[in-house]
């Protein structure tokens, strides 16, 4: 059983309404007449595109593609794998990603005695605009809480359970220093060594993941829900305009 104390200020006040980047994106498709499966003809070619987006690797699509059954029976509206890249092209984006380059000064000496220099290049997103996305996406219409609770095992409330971020004690305790009606949105961000990605020729990424704390835990543990989202792209260098010594000691 699950016994739930709620809070008792006023949390999450409305201030207005405002259409989300889902709504716009439907309200443009339907006043340039297309299908909401566009550029692809319905649900079931949709289906298909993200079974081979995510499941089958770029050279087995062309394969795929090529197979007389494809082209027989299926009559999807892409024929090749570039085709169907292309018509990905055309889907509606979410916040756009920027590139920052960023020049190192070592401390090694060049031949004509001038400090070493790398260029490195950090591509990332709007850490605001992915928030308001995720808070904005109808898929968690009903997976996202914006009051704290204190939550127990039993009616007398003398066994308590923490099981969701909102149920912690922090968040109850933060809710009372902000004024009436503003929400926690505890920002949660997530980085993996194992994860290097190659990245344009030789160079290797970190990437780093941002999702947030008012989404029910089992919505963010499943990837299929799209609830964390890739922000940036740390660069990863081994700063050779530094000597080996620095870099011993900074741990480069």
């Amino acid at each position: 059983m699950r016994f739930v104390q709620s809070y008792p200020g006023r949390v999450a006040q409305t201030l207005g309404h405002a259409e989300t980047m889902f709504h716009d994106i439907k309200a443009q498709q339907e006043a340039r007449g297309l299908d909401p499966w566009a550029p692809f003809a319905d649900a079931e070619e949709w289906g298909l595109v993200k079974w081979l987006v995510s499941r089958v690797g770029q050279n087995a699509i062309d394969e795929f593609m090529k197979l007389p059954i494809v082209s027989h029976c299926l009559k999807t509206s892409f024929t090749s794998k570039y085709s169907l890249m292309k018509a990905i092209d055309q889907l509606p984006r979410g916040t756009e990603w920027q590139l920052k380059r960023i020049s190192v000064e070592g401390n090694k000496l060049t031949n004509e005695r001038q400090y070493e220099t790398e260029d490195l290049e950090l591509w990332m997103r709007d850490p605001v605009e992915c928030i308001r996305e995720l808070m904005g996406n109808p898929e968690f219409d009903h997976m996202v809480s914006y009051a704290p609770e204190r939550v127990f095992s039993d009616v007398e409330g003398k066994t308590r359970r923490f099981d969701e971020m909102w149920t912690g004690d922090w968040w109850w305790e933060m809710q009372g220093r902000l004024p009436q009606g503003a929400v926690v949105a505890p920002v949660i961000l997530a980085s993996d060594k194992t994860s290097l990605s190659q990245f344009r020729g030789d160079q290797e990424v970190w990437p780093v993941y941002l999702s947030l704390g008012n989404i029910s835990k089992n919505v963010r543990c499943q990837p299929s829900k799209h609830a964390t989202v890739l922000i940036a792209y740390l660069p990863i260098s081994k700063l050779e305009c530094f000597t080996r010594d620095t870099r011993s000691v900074e741990r480069y």
